[in-house]
Parts: C-alpha cells; sequence; structure tokens
C-alpha cells in the first residue's frame, strides 16, 4: 500500500549517501553557524549551543530507512512533503508530527531579484518553530549567504531570545530546499494567528524577504513532569527539575550542585526510554539546550514522544563527560604565545597561537559528531572576550578546532572555557518519571 512512498524515501536516503560535500564547503558552514550563535550570546544572560550543519551530520547517521505506513501515509497525503523527508527522518518527534497532522501547510511565496522564496510548512510550539521553505532561481545559488533571520508575531520579535539555524551549506543549485529552526528562550504564549518571516539573502546585492503568514493550528501545550529528584555520579550532584514534553522537544532542567568538584560539559547519551526499550534520544540537529558550563541551571533538549503515551517512561543518562574545576579551561597568553594552563591527562595540543586566535588538536570525542569545544573566553581582569567564530574539522583519529577571539577586549593571559572534552565521569542514572 506505501510502496510508492517507501521507494521515494530510500531513492532520498541513496542521494544522500552519493553526495560529494567539499570539505571547505563543510568548514564555512559551520563557522556561520557558529558566528551566528556567538555573535547573540553576548546579548543574553543564557548561552545558545547552536550548530547549523545539520544535513551534514545526517549524511553521516544515515544507515537505514525504515519507513512506518503511518509515516508513508502522512508524507503521500501531504503535496510537495515528500522533498523534506531527508530533513524529518532520524528525529522521532518531527516523524510523528507528521503522522499525527501537526505540520501545517503553508504554500506562501514572494519573488524579489529574480528569486522565489516559499514558506512550505511550519511546526509551531511553545519551545520553537520549525520553518520549511524552497527558494529557487534562475541561476546557481553556491554562493549565496544568509543574512538576518527574524520571524514576528503580534508586534514582537520571536528570534530576539532564540537560536536559530539556517541548514544551508552552499551546494551548486538553483533550487535549495530546506527548513529554519528556532528555538525560542523561553516558552511562547501566543496572541496572534498572524505571524511575518523576515529574510535576507546577500549575494551581489541584499535581498530581503517579509512573508506574512496565517496559521490555523492550535499550538499544543506541554505535559510538566515535576520532579525534584537529585541523583549523584561519580560524586557529582545534580537535581533533575522538571521535564517537560512539547510536540517537537523534550525540555530537561538540571540544576547542578556548586559543591562538585568537577565541570560537567556534554552528557553524550541522554535519552527518554518507554516500558519497551524504546528510545527518545538527544536532538541530532539544530539546538542542543540552553545555559553553559558556567551556569548552575540548564535546559537540555531531547527528541519528542509528545504523541506517545507509554504505561513508564524513564529518563536516563550516562557517558557525560567533565573535566575537574581547576583544570576546565585553557590558560593562554596570547602575545608571549605560551600555554600557561590546560587539562593534566594530555590529551590536547595547542597547534598555533596568533595574537586573536588559537588552534588546536584533540582525539575525535564522538564518532561521526564534532563538539564546540569552547564555550566562553575571559581576559586577565575577569571580562568576557566575545568568539566570533569556532571553525572545525575531524578525520579518523583527531578533531581540529580554530577559535577567534574579538581583539578588541585582550587583556593577556585569556582563559578559554572548555564546553567538551573527552574525559568521563564513571556510572549511570535512570529515573522513572511515569
Amino acid at each position: 500500500m506505501y510502496e510508492k512512498e517507501e521507494e521515494m524515501l530510500n531513492e532520498s536516503k541513496e542521494q544522500l549517501e552519493h553526495l560529494a560535500i567539499p570539505e571547505q564547503q563543510i568548514n564555512d558552514a559551520i563557522q556561520q553557524g557558529f558566528y551566528k550563535a556567538n555573535s547573540k550570546r553576548s546579548k543574553r544572560k543564557k548561552t545558545l549551543w547552536t550548530i547549523s550543519v545539520a544535513a551534514i551530520l545526517m549524511l553521516t547517521f544515515i544507515t537505514s530507512i525504515r519507513v512506518s505506513p503511518a509515516f508513508a501515509n502522512a508524507v503521500a497525503s501531504i503535496p510537495g512533503m515528500e522533498r523534506f523527508v531527508d530533513l524529518i527522518q532520524l528525529d522521532k518527534g518531527l516523524e510523528a508530527i507528521i503522522e499525527n497532522d501537526y505540520y501545517e501547510a503553508v504554500g506562501v511565496s514572494q519573488m524579489k531579484d529574480n528569486m522565489t522564496f516559499t514558506i512550505d510548512g511550519i511546526i509551531l510550539d511553545e519551545t520553537g518553530m520549525e520553518i520549511f521553505y524552497t527558494l529557487e532561481a534562475p541561476f546557481s545559488m553556491e554562493d549565496i549567504q544568509y543574512g538576518n533571520l527574524e520571524v514576528w508575531n503580534n508586534g514582537k520579535n520571536l528570534s530576539e531570545d532564540s537560536a536559530y539555524s539556517f541548514g544551508h551549506f552552499g551546494e551548486k543549485t538553483n533550487r535549495i530546499v530546506e527548513r529554519f529552526s528556532f528555538t525560542f528562550g523561553k516558552a511562547k504564549q501566543f496572541t496572534s494567528q498572524q505571524f511575518e518571516l523576515i529574510f535576507q539573502i546577500e549575494n551581489d546585492k541584499e535581498t530581503t524577504f517579509k512573508v506574512p503568514f496565517t496559521l490555523k493550528n492550535t499550538v499544543q501545550q506541554g505535559k510538566v513532569y515535576s520532579l525534584n529528584e537529585e541523583v549523584e555520579m561519580d560524586g557529582q550532584k545534580m537535581l533533575v527539575k522538571n521535564i517537560t514534553v512539547h510536540p517537537l522537544r523534550v525540555a530537561v532542567n538540571i540544576e547542578f550542585n556548586e559543591q562538585n568538584d568537577m565541570e560537567i560539559l556534554q552528557f553524550e547519551d541522554m535519552r527518554l526510554e518507554d516500558e519497551n526499550g524504546e528510545v527518545w534520544s538527544s536532538i541530532q540537529n539544530g539546538t542542543s539546550g540552553f545555559g553553559g558550563v558556567n551556569n548552575k541551571e540548564r535546559t537540555y533538549f531531547l527528541q519528542s514522544n509528545y504523541f506517545k503515551e507509554p504505561k513508564k517512561l524513564y529518563f536516563r543518562f550516562d557517558k557525560v563527560q567533565a573535566l575537574p574545576k581547576e583544570e576546565s579551561y585553557l590558560l593562554i597568553d596570547l602575545e608571549t604565545k605560551k600555554v600557561m594552563k590546560k587539562p593534566s591527562d594530555g590529551k590536547i595540543e595547542i597547534t598555533n597561537i596568533s595574537n586573536d586566535s588559537v588552534e588546536v588538536k584533540i582525539p575525535q570525542i564522538r564518532e561521526n559528531h564534532m563538539y564546540s569545544l569552547f564555550a566562553d573566553a575571559e581576559n586577565a581582569n575577569g571580562e568576557r572576550v566575545d568568539m566570533p567564530s569556532e571553525s572545525m574539522r575531524g578525520d579518523e583519529k583527531y578533531n581540529y578546532s580554530t577559535i577567534s577571539l574579538d581583539s578588541q577586549n585582550i587583556v593577556n593571559p585569556i582563559k578559554l572555557y572548555f564546553s567538551a572534552y573527552p574525559n568521563y565521569l564513571e556510572g549511570s542514572v535512570s529515573i522513572q518519571i511515569k
């Protein structure tokens, strides 16, 4: 019954597997994504973790396609949705949204400077918005750059406290089929169904699309599990305060004990699991969470099981990256090119130091996944130093990272605080939440 849809999905998989992506374009995409995140961080109290290379990561994660009848039927029922299958798979929450008719087709277009921009559809909840779009032109668009991106609702700019990713990395084509992913800094309440997307493209000149659209679907509210349960892992105490399940993502709120002697960095395997062992793991693209390593309280995002009603539900995590607090940063004098402090395990190598940048080499932290290595920078006066960009590349054994620093606020020595590092706590945590 769903042979045609399954064949279509498998064809999409094969096209991805044979797609050649030049290394420089990947590096440029990563750098652009982190620039968008870091350029906004100084304006907010919370730190955003964003990455705009969802399509790139997706290439490495796709190994097979299993098409459920419900998903295939849902894709077939929405005109044009087959173009976006590659952007939806690997995220159970997004697949469930399509299956349960929470995706809303829009189909609003605008033409400017010989380019046509179409909002194909929207997914909206209290935590964010997914905007599926098509950009077409009679010329190749591999050299275009994306500029400002805003969403307005009832006179308010929803992107002011949001993280967002573009998902476009400059392949040679005259048709881009992608999505904008917004993650709101705090849960939103919408007083109007009228929205406007403002989107800038920088080519030979700057083109600004202003596209109004109206949504009809009712925004579903989150399901809140209040826990306030303290757990301990390798001597480090954490308070799991609450877990809120939204259609787009699950928000996990954790508070870290200030008496801990380790700085908690990344959770490589944080997940929800039902009584049958089905897992909803961390989101593989877009924003990972709010709150950096210097924050006592942080929010982590997982794939959503909003449209599931399990009898039992467990919150579990292990593979937690951490460093002793006194070793959780690099201390570098950019003027003398000296490394004054680094983790004592010798895993990280500083390969180059300039007046406003640092290059490092580190063993691969996780196969098929790159982490931003540094969260924040601080000068000798204790003042924040902006990091305009962090570019990354990797091979089978190592990850390489180049961090640029805003030269206006450099007072040596500079502290670079780690956000990821291949050192782990022992043990695991499991909490039954339902």
